[in-house]
C-alpha cells in the first residue's frame, strides 16, 4: 500500500504522537508499504527529508512548541496526487488533519483518523483559564464533527471509545494500542554500573526512590501528587520527577511550601535515548495523571519491571487491576498505603512486577503495525468514494487566518518556494 499520514506534529519534535507516527512509520516500512509524511514546516528543519511533505505552518503561540498548518494549496494537492495514495490516515483534528479530510474527498482517498488526545483536558493553555465550560464544549464539538467525517476511526483505549461515543460519534471505533518500542525499555539492556551511577546522583544506597516521568504540564495532576507525596512521613522516600514543562516553577515552589522540597527532586530535560534508564534507578513509579488516552509511561514501566502505583482511570483498569499489574488508588489513603505495601512485601511486589512484563508484551510495535495495517485493509475494501467535496478558498480568507492575533507564519520549507 501506498500510506499518507498527515499530521500537525512530527519530528524534530518530541512528543506521543510523534513517537506512535514514527513507530508506525517503522513497522509499516518493514511490511513493505510505501508510507509518506504530510506535516507542517519546522524552524529546525532546514533540508528535505526523504517521503517528507511539509506545509506551510503556523506558531502556535499558546504552545511554542506545536505549529498548525496552513492548508487548502493547489499546488500541495498536485503534490499529493502524483504520491498516488491509497490510504490517508490522520493523526489530528487541526490544520493539516482538516487538510486530510479536503484531500481524501477531493482525490477519492479513502481516510482513517486516530484520536489521540481529549481535548477537554487541554483547553486552559488557549482560555488561560477564563470560559471554561464553553471551551470544553467546543472541543467536544469538534471532536465529534471531525471523527464522524472519516471513513475509519481507530483509538487507543476502551476509555476513549467511550468519550468519543458519548460526544455523539456513531462510526465503528476501532481499538488499536499505541505499539511501543519495548526492547529499549528491558533491563538487560543496562549493566548495574549504568543504574547505581545514575541513581546516585539522586538518592542514596538505602534509600526508597519513586519515580514520575513525563511532560511537567498542569494536566498530569502533578500538584496532586506532590501535595499526597508530602503526607508520606518516612524521610527514605524521595520522589523524582523526570522531563520537562511550563508549570515546573509552581511544583518547585509547592514542595518548598510544603517543606519536602529536600525530598522532591526536578531532573528537567532528559535525553531521549536516556529516558528508559531513569525507569531502572526507581523502587516504584507513580502518577495522578487522568488525562491519558493511553498512558504509555505505565507500559513502559511495567516493561522496565518496576511497580506502578497510578492515579484510577478508567483505561487503566483493563491494564493494571484486571491483570493484577500494577496499583490504582482512588485517595490520599489509598496512595499511601500502596507505597506501604509494595516497599513491605517483596513477593507481592515480585509477583505483581512478573505479571506487568507480561502483559507489556501485548504493547509491541509489530502488533501495532499489524493492528493499523488490517484497518487500513478493511477501510479500502468498504471505501464508497461518495461526492466531490468543495471548499471555498478565497483570499480574504487566507488573509483574515494570517491575521489572528498568537500566531506567525513561518517562511521555511520547500513548500513555501
Amino acid at each position: 500500500m501506498r500510506v499518507g499520514i498527515f499530521t500537525d506534529t512530527y519530528k524534530p519534535q518530541v512528543n506521543g504522537v510523534v513517537s506512535s507516527i514514527v513507530t508506525l512509520e517503522r513497522e509499516l516500512r518493514k511490511k513493505g508499504h510505501k508510507v509518506f509524511i504530510i506535516t507542517t514546516t519546522d524552524p529546525d528543519v532546514n533540508s528535505p527529508e526523504p517521503n517528507v511533505l511539509r506545509l506551510p505552518s503556523l506558531e502556535f503561540k499558546p504552545l511554542p512548541q506545536y505549529r498548525l498548518g496552513m492548508v487548502y494549496s493547489a499546488r500541495s494537492i498536485r503534490r499529493i496526487r502524483a504520491l498516488r495514495l491509497d490510504i490517508i490516515h490522520s493523526q489530528t483534528e487541526w490544520g493539516v488533519g482538516t487538510f486530510s479530510r479536503f484531500v481524501s474527498k477531493q482525490l477519492r482517498i479513502p481516510l482513517v483518523h486516530t484520536y489521540h488526545t481529549l481535548y477537554e483536558y487541554y483547553t486552559h493553555y488557549v482560555t488561560k483559564g477564563y470560559f471554561t465550560k464553553s471551551s470544553k464544549r467546543i472541543a467536544r464539538q469538534i471532536s465529534k464533527f471531525y471523527c464522524s467525517k472519516c471513513n475509519n476511526l481507530i483509538v487507543p483505549t476502551r476509555k476513549v471509545q467511550k468519550i468519543i461515543e458519548s460526544y455523539g460519534v456513531k462510526n465503528h471505533i476501532n481499538i488499536v494500542p499505541t505499539g511501543i518500542d519495548l526492547d529499549r525499555f528491558y533491563r538487560k539492556n543496562y549493566t548495574n554500573e549504568q543504574i547505581s551511577e545514575l541513581r546516585n546522583r539522586y538518592a542514596d544506597k538505602d534509600d526508597f526512590l519513586c519515580v514520575c516521568i513525563g511532560r511537567i504540564a498542569r494536566e498530569k495532576s502533578l500538584d496532586v501528587l506532590i501535595e499526597m507525596f508530602s503526607k508520606v512521613k518516612d524521610e527514605k522516600v524521595r520522589l523524582l520527577i523526570v522531563g520537562r514543562g511550563p508549570i515546573i516553577e509552581e511544583l518547585v515552589d509547592q514542595t518548598i511550601a510544603l517543606g519536602i522540597e529536600k525530598r522532591v527532586i526536578f531532573t528537567g530535560e532528559v535525553p531521549y535515548q536516556d529516558v528508559a534508564m531513569y525507569y531502572h534507578i526507581g523502587d516504584l513509579f507513580l502518577n495522578a495523571s487522568i488525562s491519558e488516552t493511553q498512558g504509555l509511561t505505565f507500559v513502559e514501566a511495567m516493561a522496565a519491571e518496576i511497580p506502578v502505583n497510578a492515579r484510577f482511570d478508567d483505561n487503566l483498569v483493563d491494564l493494571l487491576t484486571s491483570n493484577n499489574a500494577g496499583l490504582l488508588y482512588n485517595n490520599e489513603e489509598e496512595f499511601l498505603e500502596n507505597i506501604k505495601k509494595i516497599r513491605e512485601d517483596k513477593e507481592f511486589k515480585d509477583e505483581m512486577v512478573n505479571k506487568a512484563f507480561k502483559v507489556s508484551q501485548d504493547f509491541t510495535a509489530e502488533k501495532f503495525g499489524d493492528s493499523v495495517e488490517e484497518v487500513y485493509l478493511k477501510t479500502i475494501k468498504e471505501y464508497d468514494n461518495g461526492e466531490d467535496f468543495t471548499l471555498f478558498r478565497g483570499k480574504k480568507l487566507i488573509q483574515q487566518i494570517r491575521s489572528w492575533k498568537g500566531f506567525r507564519t513561518s517562511d521555511k520549507g520547500p513548500w513555501n518556494k
